[in-house]
């Protein structure tokens, strides 16, 4: 797993906003990386690769990660309050024991993430409308969000 430093997370942060905003720049590819304890709050990840990424116990208040891939990620007690997950790919992530308060996970697919710990009951699960949303086409009969597949 790489990591990286703040300078250089700061830097690939700055390339992928200049990328974003079609001023050249990349986009961020931080899949397989160590981001573990790192203080990220507002960050924008919009569309990044954040595939394998470990966020585990990291401060990750109001960060943008609309339409990213985050497939296998952990955010493990992790702080996800305010942060933006609108239509991302978040199969298989594990999001056990994060702080999830006013977070967004809109049309986001969450086939498989794990949610113990973290206050997700059987009534946040039924909250939206489920018609033409990936977890329709999952198993909308499940009774609980954390029941194994």
């Amino acid at each position: 797993m790489k990591t990286l430093t703040k300078i250089e997370l700061d830097n690939l942060l700055e390339q992928h906003t200049a990328w974003l905003e079609n001023k050249g720049g990349q986009r961020a590819d931080l899949s397989y990386t160590d981001l573990s304890h790192m203080d990220l709050k507002g960050s924008v990840l919009q569309c990044a690769n954040l595939t394998r990424t470990n966020f585990n116990d990291a401060l990750l208040n109001a960060v943008d990660m609309r339409d990213a891939d985050i497939t296998y990620a952990s955010f493990r007690h992790s702080n996800l309050t305010d942060a933006n997950f609108q239509d991302a790919d978040l199969r298989n992530s594990d999001f056990r024991a994060a702080r999830l308060r006013n977070t967004n996970f809109h049309r986001a697919d969450l086939y498989r993430a794990e949610f113990d710990d973290t206050g997700v009951n059987k009534a946040m699960c039924h909250l939206p409308k489920l018609t033409n949303t990936l977890i329709e086409l999952r198993d909308v009969n499940r009774p609980h969000c954390s029941d194994p597949l």
